[in-house]
């Protein structure tokens, strides 16, 4: 093996036991296997009828006049696979980096009595704070793809939007159009993460993008804190913060993929003979009165 396959080789150890430690997981750990539940096969009921009564012939049609590429669940459920993964990278890489980042509690000279705090960075602090910004595109990737997903079983609010839509667009369009399935436990918990949990990550994700990263933004608060103690050790806080944050809302990456297809799979898709327009449904539990 060459020095460099070597160096590589150890890095990835050291991803493995760090998310070993922190019980970082994606979609595609486990042979795609989560809590006993297969992941590349758990929409397969919801495909199943939505072919058999050529929802997605419709859904050709709508978006070959929106000049969009033709829906293909393996590919989209690839994608949304892989963004899990993305993130788990980017997390185990923070882990790996804040042990080393400078912490300005302890960053301090005295000047003539006074006590002055100093961050002179380092390599490894400038790699957690450049993974920050990075770690949010994934999560706002993963949401926007889970969310493509669900909106492709509804071809007309996919027309709606013109093609372009955002993570609340086939909400939005549900609560509009079919409200009769807002009566789902798993769409209230998406709609529910929708008007909180993405809107909180998104606003960060929003600054780095439009405004600052954050290497450049954690210096300018650092000058800007003009040296008070309360500013410096609030800093510190916050990038520790972050690394609870991210891994937070990975597990709600998680937990937000089975109740999207949880969603998916209770619906009822019909198809009326007639006027050729499709509505839907809740399928009934076996355990309801």
């Amino acid at each position: 093996m060459d020095e460099a396959l070597s160096i590589i080789d150890s890095y990835n150890q050291l991803l493995y036991t760090i998310y070993d430690r922190e019980q970082l997981v994606c979609l595609s750990d486990n042979g795609y296997t989560i809590n006993g539940k297969n992941v590349l096969s758990y929409s397969n009921p919801a495909i199943v009828r939505a072919a058999k009564i050529g929802l997605y012939d419709y859904l050709n049609e709508i978006t070959d006049k929106l000049k969009k590429p033709i829906f293909n669940d393996m590919h989209a459920e690839g994608e949304i696979i892989v963004a899990t993964a993305d993130l788990k990278y980017r997390l185990g890489t923070m882990y790996l980096y804040h042990p080393y980042i400078v912490i300005l509690e302890e960053s301090y000279y005295y000047f003539q009595g006074e006590k002055q705090f100093c961050y002179e960075q380092t390599r490894n602090d400038a790699r957690y704070n450049r993974e920050i910004p990075i770690a949010f595109e994934s999560l706002y990737k993963y949401w926007q793809r889970l969310s493509d997903y669900l909106l492709h079983f509804f071809p007309d609010g996919l027309l709606a939007c013109n093609g372009r839509s955002f993570f609340h667009t086939p909400f939005d369009f549900i609560k509009k159009h079919h409200q009769n399935l807002c009566h789902s436990k798993n769409f209230q918990w998406l709609e529910s993460f929708s008007e909180n949990g993405y809107a909180k990550f998104n606003s960060r994700r929003k600054f780095f993008v439009h405004t600052a990263g954050y290497d450049n933004r954690f210096f300018q608060d650092y000058l800007e804190a003009h040296n008070e103690e309360i500013a410096m050790l609030a800093m510190d806080e916050e990038r520790t913060q972050l690394l609870d944050i991210l891994k937070e809302n990975m597990g709600l990456c998680i937990e937000g993929y089975f109740k999207m297809m949880d969603f998916i799979n209770e619906i009822e898709f019909s198809k009326d003979d007639v006027s050729g327009a499709f509505s839907y449904s809740l399928i009934k539990n076996n355990d309801e009165s």
